[in-house]
């Protein structure tokens, strides 16, 4: 690889580190969340749409595995946020997952504290160049959703060869 093109990959790599330590800020944290991870209150969130779907398929959609996600649960439940429900749908032995009324209040303390954020955000950029941000972050979300499972840990040459087929969707490179 040419210095140049190495430099310019540190850079990326740089900012995306930088990009993942930010937002593990923005999210909710444990002194506004009563304790929860932030896995816990994506999942939190996750139930409030998908509330009675099965255990697996809930993590299946959170992208984790059933075991972590009974672990998640198990949290969830001791809290008194979520309860199971054994043998509810035509396999006997499936958990349907229902989010409890302290659930849905911590759900609800979740939202608000993650749209004021999100205004804060959004506040602190130029108007003018908040639409382009904003498209610009969306075309980051579907880079890394393209390059598969944990794209940041991905092997950097394949986050470069997702950068390149954008490229020739987009030859401007403006947003």
């Amino acid at each position: 690889m040419k210095a140049s093109a190495r430099t310019a990959t540190q850079r990326w790599w740089d900012e995306l580190e930088r990009l993942a330590q930010i937002l593990g800020q923005v999210g909710p944290d444990e002194v506004c969340c009563d304790g929860l991870s932030q896995r816990q209150c994506a999942i939190l969130r996750t139930l409030v749409a998908q509330e009675g779907a099965r255990l697996s398929d809930l993590a299946s959609s959170s992208g984790i595995t059933p075991s972590a996600m009974t672990r998640v649960l198990e949290k969830l439940e001791a809290r008194g946020l979520v309860v199971r429900v054994r043998g509810a749908q035509s396999d006997g032995r499936a958990a349907m997952v229902r989010i409890t009324s302290a659930g849905r209040h911590t759900r609800k303390q979740l939202d608000a504290l993650m749209r004021e954020r999100t205004g804060r955000i959004m506040r602190s950029l130029p108007a003018k160049r908040r639409n382009q941000v904003l498209e610009a972050l969306h075309f980051l979300n579907d880079a890394i959703e393209s390059a598969g499972c944990c794209a940041l840990n991905a092997p950097v040459a394949k986050l470069v060869t997702i950068e390149a087929n954008k490229w020739k969707t987009n030859p401007s490179g403006l947003l």
